[in-house]
C-alpha cells in the first residue's frame, strides 16, 4: 500500500469520517467517540483505511497533539478516558486501531496481524493529523506492544515525530515460559491455530476484578491468537534493542509500572539505555500494574506529568498559546499554584526514574526543583526524605569560603564580623527536624555556646535563596560550620541529634586553636 493513497477514517459513535484536512476535523463535534458495540455493530475497516479514535476540546486552544498506540489485544479507544483528559487541556489526542485488532477483526484480509502495514497506518496517521494541526508538535505515544511500535516509527521516521512517550515497550515476561513453549510448538505442527491467550495476559495485566471482567467482555478485544500471529509479535518486540539506538535527536519518556507483573521493569531500564538521544527521562510509577493509559488502569495524575513533560521537553513557552478555559476564571493565583504542584510532581516522578539508573546528580537537581516549586507541601517532604537518602556526595554543601559581603544578611554579616566561628544552620517550618534542632544545638553547645555564633536562616523565605544557591544547600535542615574566615569546616544534614553537634563543635573550636 502507498503511503500517498493512505485515508485515515474518524470513528464518530457508529459513522465513518474523512480526515483529510483541518477543516473537516474542526468541523466534527467537540468530542469525537465511539461507544461499546456488538461484534455485529463494529465499524468495518477496508484495507485501505486505518480506524481511528480522537478526542479534543474545540473550546481550548491546542499547543502540541498526541497520536497513542494500544497494546496487545487491546484497541484504539483503550485511551478514551486518558485521550479525553488531555484534549480538555489543549492537547488533541487520536488513536488507531493496529491491524489484527479493534475493527479491523471484521474482515477477513484484515484480521491477522500484519505489522508492515500496521507501521504504514501509523505513519499515515501521523502525516493526516500534522495536516489537521499545522506548526504543532506532535508526540507518540505507545503503551507494551504499541510503546514497541512506537519506538520503531520513531526510529525509522524522525521528521515525522516530534518525541515519544513508551510505555512498558520491553518484552522480558514475567513468568511466560509455558505459553512461550505452546506458541512454539504450535508454529511447527499447527501454526494457524489459535490459542486462547487473552484471560492469562489479563491476569497479569491487571490485579482489579473490575478491570479484567470490563477487557474480558469488549467485543472490539482480542484474546485470541495463533501461534504464527505470537511469533509476528515476538519478531517486532526483539527489535527494539537496535531500534532503540537510532533514536538519537528527539526528547524520550519511557514509563513502567512498579507493581507490573506482566513486564520486568528490569527490560524496561535496559532499553531505556540504548536510547541515543540526551533528552530522555524514565519514570517508575509505584501504584501502577502493567498498563498506565489504557482500559481502566489509568489515573488522573499521569495527565500531569504527561502534559508537562511535554511542555518542558518539547514546546516553548513561546509555542504555547494562553489558555482561555473555564478553569482561568476561579484566579491566576489559584491555576498558578496547581501549576506548579503538576510541575513539581513531574520532577519528582523524573527523579525517581533517575536514581533507579544510578544517575544521582540528575535526580538531586530534579529533587531540588521539587523543593523549590513545592516548598510546604507533602509533595516536598517526600522530596525532602528522598534527597537525604542520596549518595553524600551528591547533596554535601560547598565547602568553600564565602565573601563577607555577599549577601545583604545582617545577622550574618554580624557574625562574620566577629571573632567567633558560626554555626549556620538552614530550616524550614514546615520541616518537622527543624522544630527539635533548636533544643538539640543548645543542648549540644552547653557551656560552649558563647563561644560560637548561630545563625539561623529560613530557606523558605525569598531573599535567603541566593545564600542558598551559595553554600549549595539542598535537602533541609542542613548545619555549616563555619571557620573565622567563613571556609566551611564541617556539615550536617537532617538533625543529627546532640552528641554528633556537639563533636563537630568540639572539631570547629579544636580548629581554630
Amino acid at each position: 500500500m502507498k503511503n500517498s493513497a493512505f485515508i485515515i477514517t474518524l470513528a464518530l459513535s457508529l459513522s465513518i469520517a474523512l480526515l483529510p484536512s483541518a477543516a473537516q476535523l474542526d468541523a466534527q463535534s467537540a468530542w469525537a467517540k465511539s461507544k461499546k458495540t456488538s461484534n455485529t455493530e463494529k465499524a468495518n475497516a477496508s484495507p485501505a483505511t486505518a480506524p481511528m479514535e480522537a478526542w479534543r476540546d474545540l473550546t481550548v486552544p491546542p499547543w502540541a497533539a498526541l497520536l497513542c498506540i494500544h497494546g496487545l489485544s487491546l484497541h484504539a479507544n483503550s485511551y478514551a478516558s486518558f485521550g479525553k483528559q488531555m484534549g480538555h487541556l489543549g492537547i488533541p489526542t487520536y488513536a488507531i486501531d493496529i491491524r489484527g485488532f479493534g475493527s479491523w477483526q471484521n474482515q477477513k484480509d484484515t484480521a491477522d496481524l500484519d505489522f508492515p502495514s500496521a507501521f504504514e497506518d501509523i505513519k499515515g496517521a501521523l502525516v493526516s493529523i500534522r495536516k489537521a494541526h499545522p506548526g504543532l508538535p506532535i508526540i507518540l505515544l505507545g503503551e507494551s506492544m504499541g510503546g514497541a511500535l512506537a519506538l520503531q516509527t520513531a526510529a525509522d521516521n524522525p521528521k515525522l515525530v516530534d518525541a515519544l512517550i513508551c510505555s512498558v515497550p520491553s518484552r522480558k515476561n514475567q513468568g511466560q515460559k509455558g505459553t512461550n513453549i505452546k506458541a512454539a510448538l504450535g508454529f511447527i505442527y499447527t501454526p494457524n491455530k489459535e490459542l486462547l491467550v487473552g484471560p492469562k495476559v489479563i491476569a497479569r495485566a491487571t490485579s482489579k476484578p473490575e478491570v479484567a471482567e470490563e477487557w474480558e467482555q469488549d467485543p472490539l478485544n482480542r484474546s485470541r491468537f495463533s501461534a504464527k500471529d505470537l511469533n509476528h509479535f515476538r519478531n517486532l518486540m526483539n527489535q527494539n534493542r537496535s531500534k532503540a539506538q537510532l533514536i538519537t535527536d528527539m526528547p524520550v519518556l519511557f514509563l513502567q509500572g512498579a507493581s507490573d507483573r506482566l513486564v520486568k521493569p528490569s527490560g524496561t531500564l535496559e532499553l531505556f539505555s540504548k536510547i541515543k538521544s540526551s533528552d530522555k527521562n524514565l519514570v517508575m510509577v509505584g501504584s501502577a500494574e502493567h498498563l498506565i493509559f489504557e482500559q481502566g488502569q489509568f489515573a488522573s495524575d499521569m495527565v500531569d506529568l504527561v502534559s508537562n513533560w511535554i511542555e518542558k521537553h518539547v514546546v516553548t513557552g513561546a509555542d504555547k498559546p494562553e489558555q482561555t478555559s473555564k478553569k482561568q476564571a476561579q484566579g491566576k493565583a489559584e491555576v498558578e499554584d496547581a501549576g506548579s504542584f503538576k510541575q513539581a510532581l513531574g520532577h519528582f516522578k523524573i527523579a525517581e526514574g533517575e536514581i533507579l539508573l544510578g544517575e544521582y546528580k540528575k535526580a538531586e537537581e530534579h529533587l531540588s526543583t521539587t523543593l523549590q516549586v513545592a516548598r510546604g507541601t507533602a509533595l516536598a517532604a517526600r522530596a525532602h526524605k528522598l534527597l537525604l537518602e542520596l549518595p553524600e556526595k551528591f547533596i554535601a554543601p560547598s565547602m568553600s569560603t564565602s565573601a563577607k559581603d555577599s549577601l545583604a544578611l545582617t545577622s550574618l554579616n554580624a557574625a562574620k564580623d566577629n571573632t567567633k566561628p558560626t554555626i549556620l544552620v538552614f530550616c524550614a517550618p514546615w520541616i518537622a527536624a527543624c522544630n527539635t534542632l533548636s533544643a538539640d544545638i543548645t543542648a549540644a553547645l552547653g557551656k560552649d555556646a558563647d563561644k560560637v555564633n548561630v545563625v539561623w536562616i529560613d530557606a523558605d523565605q525569598e531573599k535567603n535563596k541566593p545564600l542558598l544557591a551559595e553554600y549549595g544547600v539542598k535537602p533541609l535542615p542542613a548545619i555549616l560550620y563555619l571557620k573565622k574566615n567563613n571556609e566551611v569546616l564541617l556539615y550536617s544534614l537532617g538533625d543529627p541529634g546532640p552528641t554528633a553537634i556537639h563533636s563537630r563543635v568540639q572539631q570547629l573550636l579544636k580548629a581554630e586553636q
